[in-house]
């Protein structure tokens, strides 16, 4: 669901270092894991609360809050990640989701494909699954993906059958020991993945190499892909990924059933997107705007003024992720006067300080603009966004953020 030479399903590269390898001179560093970006009184600082300080020239208008970006975050309970020498396809993941519908645990499987174009696609059998955590701008390929899991004791031993987005069959074999040991560090490399879309972190909780795969693509047994000639990719992890998207959705009050609620459709009008959908987002007293689903999208505002914004994911007791900003995000309903220049610092699955970065405000015209500049660590700051919010003749408004810079690979 986030540039190097290096394939971007390769961020369990950590194992190489776990398990001593040593590999040529290519700039292994590049590639690892590190630590968090910010600890200690510097991450505690974000969170005391600023003013934009924004010079507004016009009062706050008679419509629902801007949420002038889009965060995203998904925590993966289990994740088998192998690589193949297949022609299509670079990567293919497995991923199970553990979450709670109507008080009672649910777990669901996805499969994500990544092809040559690093593109990754999810096929799975959720209803209306171009639906399923919209603000995650990936495609989406219906279909049924059985599993089977004969896991005993301290092996989990996977069965995956499916047809994938190229319309072949697939059948995988994975088995192998259960993760029990973190990584260290655990801020984990993105490795070039979904750059075009997402501003991603990872941390990854739980990490295993190694373990038993078989894999056949069409009905033809297919070779784990080794790193350098050297090292097969084949690995068993618990990871949570969020950030920033990009995103096209517009804001409407008219549909709302109460002063305290709104309408989110993705995307906008005259828009190929590779989800959908229509939310209801709701405002409470103490400044918090919230969606439900499958992961609950939350912002807070202070007199219409963005400071903070988490993604929960049901059954855990911290959100899977929390971006903070200093001073808070202006309110981008009203025009104001020159930039206004914030900072921002990004939580994963609790874990204080993975990304940081900057965000210039201003106006464009009649256009609200974002510059969103992640700064570190290396494979977050290289890639910027920018949101841009107007205001149509219906009084509804839009906010499309998109990549911006050198999308070549790196």
């Amino acid at each position: 669901m986030p540039s190097s030479s290096i394939r971007p399903s390769r961020l369990p590269v950590l194992a190489l270092v776990a398990t001593g390898l040593a590999l040529p001179g290519c700039g292994l560093k590049n590639i690892l894991p590190g630590p968090p970006v910010v600890v200690g009184d510097a991450r505690a600082a974000y969170d005391t609360f600023e003013p934009s300080g924004a010079a507004y020239t016009a009062p706050a208008p008679d419509r629902p809050l801007v949420l002038p970006l889009q965060v995203w975050g998904l925590r993966y309970s289990l994740d088998v990640v192998l690589e193949t020498t297949h022609p299509d396809w670079i990567m293919h993941e497995y991923a199970r989701i553990d979450t709670v519908v109507d008080g009672q645990p649910k777990s669901l499987w996805i499969a994500k494909d990544a092809d040559t174009s690093f593109v990754q696609t999810i096929t799975s059998d959720v209803p209306d699954i171009k639906s399923w955590l919209p603000e995650i701008p990936v495609p989406r390929h219906p279909g049924a993906l059985s599993v089977t899991d004969l896991s005993a004791g301290d092996t989990e031993d996977l069965r995956f059958s499916y047809t994938n987005p190229h319309n072949q069959a697939v059948e995988v074999h994975y088995r192998g020991a259960i993760p029990i040991k973190p990584a260290n560090p655990r801020n984990g490399n993105t490795m070039g993945h979904s750059r075009p879309s997402l501003m991603a972190l990872l941390d990854i909780h739980l990490y295993n190499p190694g373990g038993e795969a078989e894999v056949t693509i069409g009905g033809k047994n297919q070779h784990i892909r080794k790193l350098y000639g050297l090292y097969p990719m084949k690995f068993l992890l618990a990871q949570t990924q969020g950030g920033i998207a990009i995103t096209d959705f517009v804001e409407d009050a008219a549909p709302a059933t109460a002063s305290s609620e709104f309408q989110v459709v993705r995307p906008g009008p005259g828009v190929d997107w590779p989800t959908e959908g229509i939310e209801r987002w709701t405002i409470a007293a103490d400044g918090w705007v919230e969606r439900e689903g499958l992961t609950k999208l939350r912002y807070h505002f202070v007199n219409g003024e963005l400071d903070r914004a988490e993604v929960w994911q049901p059954g855990l007791d911290f959100p899977v992720l929390r971006a903070v900003f200093q001073p808070a995000l202006p309110d981008m309903r009203r025009h104001f006067d020159g930039d206004v220049k914030s900072r921002f610092v990004v939580d994963v699955a609790g874990q204080e300080g993975h990304g940081m970065g900057e965000i210039d405000a201003h106006w464009d015209g009649d256009v609200g603009v974002l510059d969103l500049d992640p700064t570190a660590p290396h494979w977050f700051a290289d890639r910027p966004m920018q949101s841009r919010i107007t205001v149509g003749a219906d009084g509804r408004e839009r906010v499309q953020t998109a990549r911006v810079g050198d999308l070549s690979e790196k």
